[in-house]
């Protein structure tokens, strides 16, 4: 254990590290996390329809909210993408010229028909999650154009221009490069590249959601965030999996047919990681009732952010590098994993099809906007109960470990407190 920790922190995370500091990486990661509030309303609308409008039929239908936030989530990442960037990469002169050409591009890969009157008709859907990878691409190429000229100028440092002038006609080369290419690939070669792209990315979206594919992904992400480092970091691969793996599960059933897809931001949130990542919400319990002071004072501390799945006070307090703690969070996430992608899979619990980001929520809420029934809050109240029987021995051998270091500590400022008595009766003698 002690070689595999070692391994993990002097080889592989600084090359993680490494590579979420890559331009095209963080540029990717923060275009998705900014598209965060366009996600929310979505879930909102999801309360609306189940909670509200379920009861009350009379109520307008809001799901053209989501239609124009969440629906819009490719569009929205087409433009964030070189935008962040050419910000990481310096050019911020250029970076919403590239932002705009990024959506260009993006247009023209969607591939639109045109009919005899002249007039695009574009397929929405592209739009959504569905075309999170078309964006991507699209992006990164825009990105790439832009990197090639960010560092030419066709005017000296002395010209008179003004700022917004030159930056005009520095951009007109790499905006006309960058469009000029998606028009002879998409129009004169008559490639879809919207199909292509799709097609290629695809079957990794099925391995991710087969049980290995699952146990995979989570397990590897858990154990780097039990070393310290953030799950953020997998953001561009993770979220672009859960979106596509969403939109596929809303055209099914849109289509009549039904959700297949259990890799979802819903599943993960709301079955495999309650009171965050690696299941925490049973530890912090146990560290409220514990004997030792150091520990319930930290669950007493990280019981509201843990209800609401933030669990990085618990983590970076107790368990992050610490053997004892670390092997019961990994068996914690796999044993969720797979009871829930059991459940999911079998038709026991309903696999998600409808957008719903709210995971600050408590799990057993989030279940039943999840699941819309009672089966979701179920499986919430076994996985649990399963992780408060891994967690307990753990904690138990930790508190006893605690105890102890606690026990010697009043022990040596007893001894200390004695040494200062006696060295004051000394004097006074």
């Amino acid at each position: 254990m002690k070689k595999f920790m070692l391994f993990i922190s002097e080889k592989v995370a600084p090359v993680l590290q490494k590579v979420a500091g890559n331009a095209y990486i963080s540029g990717i990661q923060s275009a998705i996390i900014k598209t965060m509030p366009m996600i929310l309303v979505s879930s909102l609308i999801t309360i609306y329809n189940y909670v509200i409008r379920e009861y009350i039929t009379s109520l307008p239908d809001l799901g053209a909210l989501s239609t124009y936030t969440f629906g819009l989530m490719s569009l929205f990442v087409a433009f964030l993408v070189p935008y962040y960037v050419c910000e990481r990469k310096g050019n911020t002169k250029g970076k919403f010229v590239a932002a705009m050409t990024g959506i260009a591009l993006f247009m023209i890969f969607v591939n639109p028909t045109v009919d005899e009157a002249g007039k695009y008709c574009y397929d929405f859907s592209c739009f959504g999650a569905g075309g999170m990878f078309v964006a991507i691409i699209s992006g990164i190429f825009t990105s790439f154009v832009f990197s090639i000229f960010a560092k030419i100028s066709i005017f000296s440092e002395d010209n008179a221009l003004p700022d917004f002038c030159k930056e005009w006609f520095d951009t007109l080369f790499p905006v006309t490069l960058t469009i000029f290419t998606g028009w002879l690939l998409v129009i004169q070669f008559n490639i879809d590249l919207y199909n292509v792209i799709s097609n290629v990315f695809m079957p990794f979206v099925n391995i991710t959601n087969s049980i290995w594919g699952c146990i995979f992904m989570e397990l590897i992400m858990t154990i780097f965030y039990s070393m310290g480092i953030s799950g953020w970091v997998f953001t561009p691969v993770q979220a672009t999996m859960c979106a596509v793996s969403l939109a596929a599960n809303a055209s099914a059933v849109a289509a009549g047919g039904a959700a297949e897809y259990v890799f979802t931001d819903m599943w993960r949130n709301t079955y495999v990681s309650i009171g965050g990542r690696g299941l925490t919400f049973m530890l912090v319990i146990y560290f409220c009732l514990s004997k030792s002071k150091k520990l319930k004072a930290l669950g007493r501390t990280s019981f509201i952010p843990n209800l609401m799945n933030i669990n990085e006070p618990i983590v970076f307090g107790s368990v992050a590098w610490n053997p004892i703690l670390m092997i019961p969070m990994w068996i914690c996430n796999l044993l969720a994993v797979i009871i829930s992608y059991g459940a999911l899979k079998t038709g026991l619990v309903a696999i998600p099809y409808e957008n719903f980001a709210l995971w600050y929520l408590p799990n057993i809420i989030a279940a039943i906007f999840v699941s819309k029934s009672i089966s979701g809050v179920i499986l919430v109240a076994v996985i649990i109960g399963i992780s408060a029987l891994v967690w307990y021995p753990f904690f138990k051998v930790y508190e006893k470990q605690c105890l102890n270091e606690e026990l010697a500590l009043e022990e040596e400022q007893k001894k200390s407190l004695k040494k200062s008595d006696d060295y004051v009766l000394s004097s006074t003698d």
